[in-house]
C-alpha cells in the first residue's frame, strides 16, 4: 500500500472495525475486587480489543501501512516476521491511544459531529479539519509508544514465586518516554524548539516538536496505563505492634550470640529501626555515612548526652540537582514506645568496627565493598514478618508478606501513620522527614560541609526529637 492512498473517510472505516492482530503481544489487565472477582462490566468486554466507532475524531489516527512508510520508511509486507510484529505493535499502541478516552466521551464527540456536519451541509462549507493523510515521516509519537511496548514485554522481577507479574510494570517501562525526550534534546533535531522566556520570569518555557511529549503520545500513555491496570499500591504501613514484636525477635538473637551476630543481621535490624523511627524511606536508609554516625555517637558518649543519636544521611539528593547533601536527623535514644535506638546504634558501630569497619558506607553489600540497597534486608524482615502472620494476629492471614509490605515505604508510612495517632503536629512530621527542604533555601543552591550541618543541627534538635520522642 502507497504512502498516502488513505483519506479521511477511510481513516474513519479503518478506526471503526480496528482490530488487533494475532501477534498481539499485550495483555488486558481486567480490574478486580477485593477477593480478586473481576468486576468488569459485560459492555465493557471489549475494552482496548478493538476501536469503537468515533474513536479517530478524538485521536489521530494512522494504519499501520502509513507508520511503515513514516518509520522504517518501507512498505508494509506481513509476509516479513519483523514487518507483522511491526504492524501488531502499532495496532496496540493506536488501540490504547483510542481507549485513553471514555465512551461517553466518544458518544458526546460523535453527537457533536454530526450537529456540525448538518450546519456545514446547511451553510454549504466543511466546517471541521481533514482528519488525514498526515505529511509522509508525521507518526506522532508512534516510534515512541512502539519502543514503550516493546520495554513492557521485557521479563520483570517478581517478589514471590505465585507473583503473576512476568513482565515489567508500566512505572518501570514509562521511563523510555524520559530516555526518548532526553535523545530528542540532544540530537540535532531539537534545534526547531522555541524557547518562551520573560525579563520578570525566573523560569522558562520550551515549545518542542519532541514526539514523545505530544498530544498523540499523552493519549497513549494514558491509555496504556489504564489497560495494563497501572494504578500505584503503596507498601502496607507497619502497626507498632508489629514494630515492637520485630525488634523483639532482634533483641532475641543479639542476646543469643551477641558481637558473634552476623554483620547482615545486625545491619538489618538496624535498617529497621532507622526506617520506622526516623521517618526514611529504604534507599535513604542506607546511604547512612558511618564515619559521621561514628562522630556523633562519639560526641554523645564525651558528653554523656544520650537522649538523642543524629542519624547522618549522605548522598545525592533529586530536589539538591544531583548535588551531594548532608543531612542529619536526630531520633530519641529512648522513643515513645521504649525502643533502645542509642543503645542499638553503639551495637551497631562496635559490631562494624569487628568487621574493620569504621568509615565510609554502613550498610554494605554481602562483599563490604559498596552500598547495600534495601532490598538486601527484605529476606531477613520478610521471614519475621511472616513468621508473625504463621503465629500471631498481628497480620491478617489474606495479606501477602511479600507483596503487600515493602523496604522502601512500610517503615516510613509506619512513621507518619504512628506520629498522627500520637498526635504529633504536621510540621513536625515533615521538619523530621525532610527538615532541610527547597522552600527553606528559597530556590538558592546552599552547600555546606558536614561538620557546619552538624553544628545547625544542634539548634532544632528539641523540635526534631519531638516525632520520634512520641512513637
Amino acid at each position: 500500500m502507497t504512502r498516502g492512498r488513505f483519506s479521511a473517510c477511510d481513516a474513519a472505516w479503518c478506526a471503526g472495525c480496528f482490530t488487533p492482530s494475532p501477534l498481539d503481544p499485550c495483555e488486558v489487565r481486567i480490574p478486580r475486587d477485593f477477593v480478586g472477582a473481576e468486576i468488569d462490566e459485560i459492555e465493557e468486554k471489549d475494552r482496548f480489543a478493538v476501536a469503537r466507532p468515533g474513536d479517530h475524531l478524538c485521536t489521530s489516527f494512522q494504519c499501520p501501512s502509513c507508520q511503515s512508510q513514516n518509520i522504517p520508511g518501507t512498505d508494509l509486507d506481513l509476509r516479513v516476521i519483523a514487518a507483522a510484529w511491526f504492524e501488531s505493535l502499532c495496532i496496540r499502541a493506536t488501540l490504547d491511544a483510542f481507549w485513553s478516552r471514555s465512551k461517553k466521551t466518544v458518544a458526546d464527540h460523535i453527537r457533536e459531529s454530526r450537529f456540525m456536519a448538518r450546519y456545514g451541509a446547511a451553510l454549504g462549507f466543511v466546517p471541521m479539519p481533514p482528519l488525514g493523510p498526515f505529511p509522509l515521516g508525521s507518526h506522532n509519537g508512534m516510534l515512541q509508544a512502539i519502543m514503550l511496548e516493546m520495554r513492557l514485554l521485557e521479563k520483570g522481577r517478581t517478589r514471590t514465586n505465585t507473583s503473576s507479574d512476568t513482565t515489567v510494570m508500566f512505572g518501570t517501562a514509562r521511563m523510555i518516554r524520559s530516555t526518548s525526550t532526553v535523545l530528542w534534546e540532544s540530537s540535532p533535531a531539537s534545534g526547531s524548539d522555541i524557547v518562551l522566556s520573560s525579563g520578570q520570569a525566573k523560569g522558562r518555557f520550551v515549545a518542542t516538536l519532541c514526539p514523545s511529549e505530544g498530544r498523540w503520545y499523552q493519549h497513549f500513555s494514558m491509555g496504556c496505563a489504564a489497560r495494563l491496570g497501572d494504578i500505584v499500591t503503596q507498601d502496607r504501613a507497619y502497626s507498632i505492634e508489629i514494630v515492637l514484636r520485630i525488634i523483639q525477635m532482634y533483641e532475641d538473637e543479639f542476646q543469643r550470640d551477641g558481637y558473634n551476630i552476623r554483620i547482615r543481621v545486625m545491619e538489618a535490624a538496624m535498617f529497621f529501626m532507622i526506617s520506622c523511627f526516623g521517618g526514611f524511606r529504604g534507599f535513604e536508609t542506607v546511604w547512612t555515612d558511618l564515619a559521621a554516625l561514628r562522630y556523633d555517637v562519639q560526641q554523645c558518649e564525651d558528653a554523656e548526652d544520650f537522649q538523642a543519636v543524629s542519624w547522618p544521611v549522605t548522598g545525592r539528593f533529586k530536589n539538591e540537582n544531583g548535588m551531594w547533601g548532608h543531612y542529619f536527623i536526630p531520633i530519641a535514644g529512648v522513643t515513645g514506645s521504649g525502643v533502645r535506638i542509642f543503645e542499638w546504634t553503639q551495637r551497631f558501630i562496635r559490631r562494624l568496627e569487628l568487621a574493620h569497619r569504621t568509615e565510609g558506607w554502613a550498610f554494605r553489600d554481602e562483599a563490604g565493598k559498596h552500598r547495600a540497597k534495601a532490598m538486601d534486608y527484605a529476606d531477613d524482615i520478610f521471614s519475621k514478618l511472616e513468621w508473625l502472620q504463621n503465629n500471631t494476629s498481628l497480620i491478617d492471614n489474606k495479606c501477602i508478606v511479600r507483596e503487600d509490605f515493602g523496604m522502601q515505604c512500610s517503615g516510613r508510612r509506619f512513621f507518619d501513620t504512628q506520629c498522627l495517632n500520637m498526635k504529633v503536629s504536621k510540621t513536625d512530621i515533615e521538619f523530621q522527614c525532610r527538615w532541610q527542604t527547597d522552600r527553606a533555601k528559597g530556590g538558592r543552591t546552599v552547600q555546606r560541609s558536614i561538620i557546619h550541618t552538624y553544628a545547625e543541627l544542634k539548634n532544632m534538635k528539641s523540635t526534631l526529637l519531638r516525632p520520634s520522642r512520641a512513637i
